[in-house]
């Protein structure tokens, strides 16, 4: 009897207690999980949204590269000379020749292989390390020569180099006349070499202008190009051209020397009459002196610059103290003394 009492106690409590805790537990657990829900999701929610999709970094620094290649190479022939053409924006700058290919055969099933190397497709040259550009026999090909100056260019637009530091000098190697040609004009980038315009190296063009005239418009192409920058005028450091000396005549052998000073006439008294009665005309190579007889000819030289010039006398004069002859116009413009006006001369009387 007593252990049924305390059976049924058991069962009793059991059932009054067990119950409840275990509802009570699943509860806390429930409340428990609903919390972590919410801090997980407040958390989410708080940090910022930086997810990329796969392959989308890869385009953009794809997108940053190709806005920094502005300049391209086109490898083709011209003639019977391999070449490349420098392209900035779409637009030919420069093209660079190659020797002279000799006579392609092929045997029969066979691929060359050059062909396949010199693909016709463009070659985008990227930014980076530069190849050097110095005259060595790896670096003399035309594709090598491009390829550095454009892997150059593509560097300088994307460190954002100024456009009018482009320039365009003469440059004298100091070798002879023959071996002058090969670098006479150099296009460099804020003093620093690019490109020599050569025999080599010319517009992409085939025109027949000058050297200086190629190595400027491509000059400008590039500050134009590169920057918008305004174009240059002239290429600097531009020899002095020779001048020719006047091809004078000793008519006779030199009978007399005078030294003194020449001065000259025209405008006021062109088509006047002279000592001598003929018609003044300034345009001519005369002059007057006090006494030589009309017709006598004399040879003048600027003692400053050593010109020289043969005159026939037809008038009277100078009239001003300290001058011995007075030239015509045209005289004293091919003696150079138009714009002084007077100049120290040596006159030798040659005769009639």
């Amino acid at each position: 009897m007593k252990k049924q009492i305390l059976l049924t106690t058991v069962a009793l409590l059991t059932t009054a207690v067990g119950v409840p805790l275990s509802c009570y537990a699943e509860s806390l657990n429930a409340d428990s999980s609903r919390d972590n829900r919410q801090e997980i999701s407040s958390a989410v929610q708080a940090q910022p949204q930086n997810v990329e999709k796969v392959g989308e970094t890869q385009s953009r620094g794809e997108s940053k590269a190709k806005e920094a290649t502005v300049a391209r190479i086109q490898p083709h022939e011209r003639g019977d000379r391999q070449a490349v053409t420098l392209y900035v924006r779409n637009i030919p700058v420069l093209t660079f020749l190659g020797d002279k290919q000799a006579a392609k055969t092929t045997k029969v099933g066979q691929t060359q292989s050059a062909e396949n190397a010199a693909d016709k497709t463009t070659q985008v040259a990227t930014t980076g390390k530069l190849p050097s550009i110095e005259p060595t026999s790896a670096n003399n090909a035309p594709i090598w020569q491009a390829a550095a100056v454009a892997a150059r260019l593509n560097q300088i637009s994307a460190d954002g180099v100024d456009a009018s530091k482009i320039t365009v000098k003469w440059k004298d190697t100091g070798k002879s006349n023959a071996q002058k040609a090969s670098e006479r004009y150099e296009i460099a980038i804020d003093g620093r070499k690019l490109v020599a315009v050569d025999a080599d190296t010319r517009l992409p063009e085939q025109n027949k202008k000058k050297l200086s005239d190629e190595a400027l418009q491509a000059t400008n192409r590039l500050r134009r190009l590169l920057g918008n920058a305004p174009p240059l005028k002239e290429v600097a450091g531009m020899p002095e051209p020779k001048r020719s000396q006047p091809q004078n005549i000793a008519f006779a052998p030199v009978r007399a020397v005078l030294n003194g000073v020449a001065s000259w006439y025209g405008p006021g008294f062109h088509g006047n009459r002279t000592a001598n009665g003929e018609t003044y005309n300034q345009n001519a190579l005369t002059a007057a002196h006090k006494s030589l007889p009309f017709g006598t000819r004399v040879r003048v030289t600027h003692t400053g610059t050593g010109r020289s010039i043969v005159v026939r006398i037809n008038d009277r004069g100078p009239y001003i103290g300290g001058r011995i002859i007075d030239l015509s116009a045209a005289a004293a413009r091919v003696l150079g003394i138009a714009s002084s006006g007077v100049a120290p001369v040596r006159v030798e009387i040659l005769g009639r």
